[in-house]
């Protein structure tokens, strides 16, 4: 079914609240000190643009989600796996050596 041009000012709507929070997201992100919550500002940034395009393309992104190609798909779990994954564990330390001292018999 086609947008009206009253979903179609909703939808925009959305997408301006959208991209105020975005905004003041991604400032107050960028002062937390980790860089895993400021890569939540690009994963948002992300979704605001495919949401502005699926308006474009006549689809309403509340409703009917989100079409997106597989490149986006890729950056969208690059920057989940950022964001949600720890870092690789370290590989393990070798064995401390045995203190030098008396042979037990």
């Amino acid at each position: 079914m086609a947008l009206t041009p009253e979903d179609v000012k909703d939808l925009h709507y959305s997408i301006h609240r959208m991209n105020s929070v975005a905004a003041v997201f991604r400032m107050r992100a960028d002062n937390a000190m980790n860089d895993k919550f400021s890569t939540l500002a690009d994963l948002i940034d992300l979704y605001v643009s495919l949401c502005q395009r699926s308006v474009g393309q006549g689809r309403d992104f509340v409703k009917d989600g989100l079409a997106i190609t597989e490149e986006e798909r890729v950056e969208a779990n690059t920057l989940f796996e950022r964001v949600f994954e720890g870092s690789p564990p370290a590989a393990p330390a070798a064995p401390a050596a045995a203190p030098a001292g008396k042979e037990h018999k």
